[in-house]
């Protein structure tokens, strides 16, 4: 890319640097359909996943993305890039991109899927994601109030993972769950103590249907009723040391390594 083929911006007042700030607000990422990427990995994940960008955003160097179809260059100054970045220590380079769409049919008819209940944690929802993707769970159902998985935080907490499986909101729409119910086994983890303990397995040892929806709730709150109602197994990881409870991002990633090794 030769320097002519950039638009230099240095005033943190530019039209263009506001509109890239607006991406840090859900709504305004649902309004316009884009999404905020920062840093080389997430940028580089997103491409090799066939997401489309719409502009990139650089301080000195380029690198890899050079002559990109379709996108718009912005030289910008430190300042600008500090303004537009979510973090404490800006990045050199970030871009704008499309956000992905999935068709909920699709995703109905994969084997390995995850729903979270009202997950709130934005690492938390990165991490279970980045988990997901190494551990070969085909698509990931986020229920009830859930952070949106396309905050910066959840991107930067996937490592780019998060282009890899398709993700789609329900939002209180049990019905999806109810269709599911039909064709897959629903198995919700719960904690090793309380109403359903009695009820629940270990992880370690059952055998795991083809088709089946694994449920996690918050650790806060755990599943909601509606998907308890509907659940055909419990599961639960015993702990030692009086330890009560795991982080749910290091539990998911245990249950998805044990569920993964028994292929």
């Amino acid at each position: 890319m030769s320097e002519n083929n950039f638009i230099e911006i240095t005033s943190l007042s530019n039209d263009t640097v506001k509109d890239v700030v607006k991406l840090q607000q859900k709504k305004y990422r649902k309004e316009s359909g884009l999404i905020f990427l920062e840093g080389e990995k997430s940028i580089c994940e997103a491409i090799l996943n066939d997401i489309k960008l719409k502009s990139i955003f650089f301080t000195k160097d380029l690198s890899k993305f050079h002559n990109l179809k379709g996108v718009i260059y912005y030289k910008v100054s430190e300042k600008v890039m500090e303004k537009i970045s979510t973090t404490k220590s800006a990045t050199n380079i970030a871009a704008v991109a499309y956000a992905p769409n999935y068709n909920l049919d699709e995703i109905l008819n994969k084997n390995k899927i995850v729903l979270l209940d009202n997950i709130k944690d934005a690492g938390n929802l990165g991490t279970i994601i980045r988990s997901a993707c190494a551990f070969k769970v085909d698509a990931i159902l986020l229920f009830g109030g859930c952070v949106d998985e396309f905050s910066s935080k959840v991107i930067r907490s996937s490592a780019g993972n998060i282009f890899k499986i398709p993700i789609i909101h329900l939002g209180e729409d049990i019905s999806v769950m109810q269709k599911l119910k039909k064709t897959h086994k629903i198995i919700s983890t719960v904690a090793p103590f309380g109403e359903f303990a009695k009820k629940a397995q270990d992880c370690r040892i059952i055998d795991y249907p083809k088709k089946y929806i694994l449920a996690l709730g918050s650790e806060a709150h755990g599943l909601c009723k509606e998907i308890l109602k509907l659940s055909d197994l419990f599961v639960t990881l015993k702990t030692e040391n009086n330890v009560e409870s795991l982080n749910l991002a290091v539990f998911a990633g245990i249950i998805f390594y044990i569920i993964n090794s028994k292929k």
